[in-house]
């Protein structure tokens, strides 16, 4: 039966089309070309001096800036979203209300090799790309006009991706994003009626129920909500209750790493390299602000970090943007079984 499932952290409603489900080869999963003409790539190796100067890389041999011999490498975005050298002036005309270009935009080349993609990477790949977001959130937030860092992963044409060659995003805000702010607030409304954090109690559930989960370590569990929002979608969480990303130890990395491996690579099997969004939703740091008090308070305690992994086999028509609901053709109970047995 078709069924309308509330997503409790995005206050949103999914409908979970039993009639219209479809099974992973009915998706038209388009493939994109790579283009082997490495000396066009300014992600490449050798064509350090095609982006603007590095702000952090890592770099076993030790090797000058802005040269070859690293690992991941960060630089600012060419074409900025948002720029640190504005002031964050906000003002108003009449009735509209606007902020100055205030920010940060910065893209990380998580591997030298053009060809490598994330289901390609191994574990150290994986655990150099999330030590670098930890470092460049870090660093971010010593500036205490940014209120948020948003980081993310387009993996595919659909997704958003314009280079191939395998990169992630930042972009540091003066502002808490609205679906960050509703996130939190459902998270502070359920521990304040349960006493208890609302993630912590959904793991618990998957982790009994077992129809949704598809991998779990030590430290971390992946499977696909119960209201997923895009078909075959996957979240990632700690099962230790964290509200902040940068918390994470060197063996929690490990566990961390070890789980988005096995995720990216089932779903690349399962649905033959798809696009999707990986996004990590971590807490905004502490800052002295009237305005945004009621989000600080015991964030700490009801906020719980984790990451979602959304295809983008479905295209958002006029129902998902007219009412902010959806329709997935695919209930994740299906979905997680699809990934699960596929080897």
């Amino acid at each position: 039966m078709n069924e309308i499932r509330h997503n409790f952290l995005k206050d949103t409603w999914v409908i979970i089309s039993a009639d219209r489900a479809r099974r992973p080869h009915e998706y038209n999963i388009s493939i994109y070309e790579e283009s082997t003409d490495l000396t066009k790539c300014p992600f490449e190796h050798g064509n350090e001096d095609k982006t603007p100067p590095e702000i952090f890389a890592i770099r076993p041999n030790g090797s000058p800036p802005n040269t070859p011999g690293w690992k991941v490498r960060v630089f600012p975005n060419k074409y900025p979203a948002l720029k640190i050298e504005n002031l964050p002036i906000r003002e108003g005309e009449f009735i509209f209300e606007k902020i100055s270009g205030f920010g940060a935009h910065e893209v990380i080349v998580e591997t030298p090799d053009h060809f490598k993609h994330i289901q390609d990477f191994e574990d150290e790949d994986f655990i150099n790309m999330f030590i670098t977001f930890k470092q460049r959130i870090l660093d971010l937030y010593k500036d205490l006009r940014i209120k948020y860092v948003h980081v993310f992963k387009n993996h595919g044409k659909e997704a958003g991706k314009s280079i191939v060659h395998s990169h992630s995003q930042l972009i540091a805000l003066p502002i808490i994003p609205k679906l960050q702010k509703t996130m939190i607030l459902q998270s502070k409304k359920y521990f304040y009626e349960k006493e208890r954090c609302y993630l912590c109690d959904e793991i618990k559930t998957e982790k009994k129920l077992k129809i949704r989960t598809i991998y779990e370590n030590d430290n971390f569990i992946a499977y696909c909500p119960y209201a997923s929002l895009f078909p075959f979608e996957i979240k990632i969480a700690p099962e230790f209750h964290s509200h902040d990303f940068t918390n994470i130890s060197d063996l929690q990395l490990k566990d961390l790493a070890d789980v988005l491996k096995f995720s990216v690579r089932k779903l690349n099997k399962t649905l033959i390299n798809p696009s999707f969004n990986l996004i990590l939703y971590t807490s905004p740091p502490i800052r002295n602000s009237i305005t945004d008090e009621e989000i600080y308070k015991g964030l700490d305690l009801h906020f719980h970090w984790h990451i979602e992994i959304l295809p983008r086999i479905t295209t958002l028509a006029g129902f998902e943007l007219g009412t902010d609901y959806y329709i997935n053709p695919t209930p994740p109970e299906d979905a997680a079984k699809y990934l699960i047995e596929v080897i």
